[in-house]
C-alpha cells in the first residue's frame, strides 16, 4: 500500500509538471518571430516614385493582430514587426534593388494588402499573398495605376518561416516590376502647370 507522503509527492510532482508545460505554452504564444527582409528582385526596372504606408486589411478587420498573419492552423504566428510596417519597407527595399529612384514627391505607391494567409490544414502549407498596388499623382490627384497582384506557394511546414515570409513578398513585388502598366506610370513625366498670367488690354 502507497504512504500517504509518496502520494503527496507524486501529487506535488505533477502538478510542478502540470505548471511547467503551462508556462511553456505561454512563452511560445508570447514569442515573436524575428524578421528580417533581405531584397533580390529578378526584374530590373527604372524609373521614379515614392512609397506610402500599405494598409493591412486583417488587422483592421479585427481578423488578426497587426504583427500576426492568418493562419489555418492552431499555432498563431507573432512577428516582431507589425506587417504594413515590415511590408512597406521590403518594397522599398525591392525597388531600389531593382533600379527605381524613391525620390519622386508627386507620384506616390501605396495599396492594400488584403489578405496573407498560411493554409496548414493538409500535409504541407499553403501560404497565400494578395496586394492590391496603387500609383497617384498627387499634383494632379489622378491614379495612375490600379492592380492586384496574388501570389501563392506550397511549402514544407517546417520551413523557416522569414524566409518563406521574404519569398512571398519578393514574388509578389517581382509581379508588380514586370507589369508593363506599372512600368509606365512610374516614367511619366510630370505635367506642367501653366499659370494665367494673361491681363487685359485696355
Amino acid at each position: 500500500m502507497r504512504k500517504p507522503a509518496d502520494s503527496r509527492k507524486v501529487l506535488i510532482l505533477a502538478a510542478t509538471l502540470l505548471l511547467l508545460g503551462i508556462v511553456m505554452l505561454i512563452v511560445q504564444g508570447c514569442a515573436r518571430i524575428p524578421l528580417q527582409y533581405v531584397p533580390g528582385a529578378v526584374s530590373k526596372v527604372s524609373g521614379n516614385v515614392s512609397v506610402s504606408d500599405f494598409k493591412y486589411l486583417p488587422a483592421e478587420a479585427g481578423k488578426v493582430k497587426p504583427f500576426q498573419i492568418s493562419n489555418t492552423a492552431l499555432r498563431s504566428l507573432k512577428f516582431d514587426k507589425d506587417i504594413h510596417v515590415f511590408f512597406t519597407d521590403a518594397v522599398s527595399a525591392e525597388l531600389r534593388f531593382a533600379g527605381v529612384k524613391l525620390d519622386d514627391k508627386t507620384r506616390v505607391l501605396g495599396g492594400e494588402i488584403e489578405d496573407f494567409l498560411i493554409n496548414e490544414l493538409s500535409s504541407s502549407a499553403d501560404w497565400t499573398l494578395k496586394v492590391h498596388y496603387l500609383v497617384k499623382n498627387l499634383q494632379t490627384g489622378e491614379m495612375v495605376y490600379a492592380s492586384t497582384k496574388i501570389t501563392k506557394r506550397n511549402a514544407s511546414k517546417l520551413v523557416n518561416v522569414n524566409s518563406a515570409l521574404n519569398e512571398m513578398i519578393k514574388l509578389n513585388v517581382d509581379e508588380l516590376l514586370k507589369d508593363e502598366a506599372f512600368i509606365k506610370a512610374i516614367n511619366q513625366k510630370p505635367r506642367r502647370i501653366l499659370k494665367n498670367n494673361s491681363s487685359l488690354n485696355g
